[in-house]
This record gives C-alpha cells, structure tokens and sequence, in this order.
C-alpha cells in the first residue's frame, strides 16, 4: 500500500496532468487561423510567429512541469 507521501505525490500528478491537457490546446485556434492567412501582411507574419512561438514554449513547459512531476513521483515510496 502506497504511503501517504506517495498519495499525495500521486495526487498531484495527476493535478499537473489534467492542467496539462486542458490548456495544451489553447493556442491552437489561433495558430490555425494564422496558418489560414487569418491576419497578412507584416503584423500578421510578426503575430504568426509569435503565436506559433508561444505555443511551442507552452507546450515545452507543460511537458515540462509533467514530466518533474512524474520524476518526483518515481522517487517518492
């Protein structure tokens, strides 16, 4: 039976996990109307970019968070 710090670490992974998914596609509507020439022009490749950048480091950083919560969890007993 797992002890109450494995629980908790348990429970907070899977915290992580679901804060994850629910906001691993929020910038994909963006980027798909960007992709469709929503915006042209010189703003517009500027915002493509951004946006695209910012989904990218979104997506670096809540693989991130999962994976350290995962690693914390492996060394938790």
């Amino acid at each position: 039976m797992p002890g109450p710090d494995r629980e908790l670490m348990q429970a907070a992974v899977q915290r992580i996990q679901k804060l994850s998914d629910d906001n691993w596609w929020a910038l994909h509507a963006s980027c798909q109307l960007m992709e469709a020439d929503a915006w042209v022009g010189p703003t517009g490749s500027r915002f493509d970019q951004s946006v695209h950048n910012s989904q990218r480091e979104l997506h670096a950083m809540l693989a991130q968070a999962v994976a350290m919560a995962r690693d914390e969890l492996v060394k938790t007993r």
